[in-house]
């Protein structure tokens, strides 16, 4: 399969992964919160209070799983780059490392005139 046909399909089965992350956690808090409240005879509070702790589940799944992917994504990108590319890579690093450094010592010899 072609790179470029092999996107949509890869952005489609990331948001579905992630949809199905956020929703299956609380669902099953739910259920085992009913289960609970029905053998504990404690009305609703397990529900909801398990609820609560399936939506900070879902919402952690929701902030893990893109930060993952983006970084299997970058791993991916290093490991395709030609030796041309890291080595401008690393040139433009150094070119901003040195701009930096350039930046700080003038505000130093700024900041010792006062």
């Amino acid at each position: 399969m072609k790179r470029g046909k092999e996107k949509p399909y890869k952005y489609l089965a990331m948001i579905s992964q992630i949809g199905i992350s956020v929703l299956v956690p609380v669902g099953m808090m739910i259920v085992i919160g009913k289960v609970l409240d029905f053998y504990f005879h404690t009305g609703n509070l397990l529900v909801i209070i398990l609820a609560v702790v399936g939506v900070m589940a879902g919402l952690r799944n929701l902030y893990v799983i893109p930060l993952r992917m983006s970084e299997k994504a970058l791993k991916r990108d290093a490991e395709n780059k030609t030796e041309e590319e890291k080595e401008q890579d690393k040139k433009r690093a150094q070119e901003y490392r040195d701009q930096i450094k350039k930046e700080n010592e003038d505000d130093y010899e700024n900041d010792k005139d006062f």
